[in-house]
């Protein structure tokens, strides 16, 4: 059986080894924690509850690991709670002390700051408090070897927190009970708390819980001698508490494993684990678990014929169990020192230990028999104490009653005179405060109306000045409005006599020039030239001609809409016809550069606008598509109605327009000459007069060109009178 279960530690050691390298990461997380906490205690600025908070934490969670710091914690966090006055937080600080100090084996300590806790939490009534304080105190009696005692405790504790229903208390308190069986070693009965304590540990996902189950369970299976079963409980406690940096009770765990091997005659193994729970115990400072594990040393050194070294263990474990009061420790180590000292034939030192073994037993035995002579005596004392409080209490009432008695008619009228003058003593006090009273009112009510009067006055010379201030800002703001408006005016209008000089100054000179080039011509040459020669020189007049009329037509238009002269003539008409008008206009231009006019406008659209402004639209529209349109191109003009708007689009596939030349279309100040396939010179000035004109007849113009690729121009127009169905609608409703 021992192989097997050897041969099953192999792979228990592989996890083990596994589960440490991870337990740094753990142990980070923690120490983040602990770091924020002390940031808070350094903290002057801090209020004492948040302070009390993070001294009471940092104390829990520094217990472990470093006690002595845990309980510096615990003290100034129990300070915070008397200078604040809050007894909850006093019980609860005590309560971590108590743990502090039975974690680092100072049992009586422990004892008192518990039983001092359990006095304030049932003062005010905190059944949870009560029940905590119960388990503390079971366990240290548990530790003590007094196990009725811790029982009662336990049980007790167990009681309130089933009534509250708190999951957690009760595995603990269950936990600590079947501990206590297998004290006693009814391990039956142990197991049975253990495996309920660990069920509920598992449903609230408490690992360090389970953790201690698993650990106990381990020692009951030890107990009855399934050490296989054992060792895997064991290594179960272990890989969690390594999870967790429990210190201490990694130090439990591995000091159970050593005593575990040491039972399987491992002694390898038993060493190993058994120094490492030496090692946490000192770090921690837990003497008790030092105390034990020195005497599982020098029983393992024992074993292996070590003698020198297991009499320094028994003798480190002798002293430290002495310090702290463990009198079955004592009493083992004496015996086991016998057991070392008759092996080395030293049969004087032999007796000496074993004499001191047989008086610590004995010391023990009296000490109970003691211990329980004086509870039955106290027990006796209290209940004696008690029947004659409570008769002298009773004496003490009858005479009181009958005192009482003959006093209460002389008390009855002393107490009428008294409260007789006193009554006239108020009444004249209070008239003469009453009169004073009424004297203040009077002077307080003067001097309130004035300051009311002055309140009011003021007021109303700031309602004044306010007045003049906001018809001032009023003022202000509108001539800001105008000399903005003016503003624009004066550069709009400056925008367009710089443009009226460039069409004289540039446009027009070219045209003018080549009619005066050609007069020339014919007046030196008239006699020389052939009837071609003048029928093409006829021909290039008639384009300068048609030219400058075209462009002194565009001129006069726009300058009229600028001048406001213009006469805005609205009224049904057919947009086909205009259309087809300057498609004829046109024709010849066309077919001199070979480029096809596609008429795709719908016959039947009548539309609401300007007949005039609208034939100026479409000839200019239809002009710089021809000016802009390679030989041998298409232009196509086409119609669409939608949303009670017809939209007449010229699309043709010339030159088409570069950014820069897109943002500086419709644009008054930016006007630019450009060029047409042959040469063909334009103002810009066709299309801002089709822009006026279009947005005059409640339209809008458009457009999309693509270097290389051609225009496309898109305006539209209302399909009825909008202002006439207003009026129809209007009357309707009044109807």
């Amino acid at each position: 059986m021992i192989s097997s279960i050897l041969s099953r530690n192999n792979l228990y050691r592989l996890i083990f080894s596994f589960v440490l390298f991870f337990a740094g990461f753990v142990s980070q997380s923690s120490s983040g924690r602990i770091d924020s906490l002390m940031e808070i205690v350094k903290s002057v600025q801090s209020p004492d509850s948040l302070l009390f908070e993070a001294h009471f934490r940092l104390a829990w969670e520094l217990k472990s690991t470093r006690p002595t710091q845990a309980l510096e914690s615990g003290r100034e966090a129990l300070r915070l709670a008397e200078k604040m006055g809050n007894e909850r937080r006093i019980a609860d600080a005590l309560s971590h002390i108590g743990v502090i100090q039975w974690q680092m084996g100072n049992f009586s300590m422990a004892l008192d700051y518990h039983l001092e806790a359990l006095s304030i939490y049932e003062r005010i009534g905190n059944d949870i408090g009560i029940a905590r304080s119960n388990t503390n105190i079971g366990i240290i009696f548990s530790d003590q070897s007094h196990y009725e005692k811790a029982l009662e405790y336990f049980f007790r504790s167990l009681g309130l927190y089933e009534q509250e229903n708190h999951s957690t208390g009760m595995a603990a308190v269950l936990n600590n009970i079947g501990m206590v069986y297998e004290h006693q070693r009814d391990y039956d009965l142990a197991e049975q708390y253990h495996l309920r304590s660990l069920e509920l540990k598992k449903t609230e996902n408490d690992e360090k819980g389970m953790a201690f189950s698993f650990n106990n369970l381990g020692l009951v299976q030890q107990g009855k001698n399934n050490y296989e079963k054992a060792m895997e409980y064991f290594y179960k406690s272990l890989e969690i508490r390594i999870q967790l940096n429990d210190r201490r009770e990694i130090a439990n765990t591995s000091s159970n494993l050593g005593y575990l091997f040491f039972l399987l005659e491992d002694s390898e193994n038993s060493g190993k684990y058994l120094n490492q729970a030496l090692s946490y115990y000192i770090d921690v400072d837990d003497k008790s678990g030092i105390a034990k594990t020195y005497n599982y040393l020098g029983r393992l050194y024992l074993q292996e014929g070590q003698l020198t070294l297991a009499r320094q263990s028994f003798n480190e474990s002798l002293e430290i169990a002495k310090e702290i009061g463990l009198n079955r420790m004592v009493s083992e180590n004496y015996a086991n020192l016998a057991k070392l000292m008759a092996q080395l034939s030293d049969y004087r030192r032999a007796f000496e230990y074993q004499q001191n073994f047989i008086n610590s037993r004995d010391s023990i035995y009296n000490e109970e028999s003691r211990r329980k002579i004086i509870e039955l005596q106290l027990m006796y004392d209290h209940e004696k104490k008690e029947s004659e409080i409570q008769l002298s209490r009773k004496n003490e009432q009858i005479s009181l009653l009958s005192t009482q008695r003959d006093r209460l008619l002389r008390n009855f009228l002393i107490a009428g005179v008294v409260l007789i003058l006193i009554s006239l003593f108020l009444l004249y006090n209070r008239f003469l405060i009453a009169k004073n009273a009424n004297v203040l009112l009077e002077n307080q009510k003067d001097e309130i109306s004035k300051t009311n009067q002055k309140l009011l006055s003021l007021n109303q010379s700031l309602m004044e000045q306010k007045m003049k201030f906001e018809e001032l800002n009023h003022q202000l703001n509108i001539s800001n409005i105008k000399l903005t408006e003016s503003e624009r005016n004066l550069i709009e209008i400056n925008a367009t006599k710089d443009k009226f000089f460039s069409i004289i100054s540039h446009d027009l000179r070219n045209p003018f020039a080549a009619i005066v080039s050609f007069s020339r011509i014919l007046k030196r040459d008239i006699s020389n030239l052939t009837a071609e020669e003048l029928k093409e020189l006829a021909l290039e007049l008639d384009k300068s001609v048609l030219k400058i009329n075209n462009l002194l037509e565009n001129l006069l238009q726009w300058s009229r809409t600028q001048t406001g002269k213009i006469r805005f003539k609205p009224e049904y008409i057919a947009i086909h016809e205009i259309v087809k008008d300057n498609i004829n206009l046109f024709k010849n231009n066309a077919k001199e550069k070979k480029i096809k006019l596609v008429d795709a406008v719908d016959d039947n659209i009548p539309v609401w606008a300007d007949k005039n402004m609208t034939d100026t639209v479409i000839r200019n529209l239809l002009s710089n598509a021809l000016k802009y349109t390679d030989s041998g191109g298409e232009i196509v003009l086409e119609s669409k109605i939608q949303d009670h708007k017809v939209f007449i689009s010229v699309k043709d596939n010339g030159v088409g327009m570069t950014e820069e030349s897109k943002a500086k279309i419709f644009r008054v100040d930016t006007l630019h000459s450009t060029y047409g396939t042959m040469d063909e010179k334009g103002s810009g000035l066709g299309l801002l007069l089709c822009k006026e004109f279009i947005e005059k007849q409640g339209g809008e113009i458009t457009f999309e060109s693509e270097l290389g690729k051609g225009s496309v121009f898109t305006f539209s127009l209302p399909l009825e009178n909008f202002e006439e169905n207003k009026v129809h609608n209007h009357r309707n409703d009044k109807a």
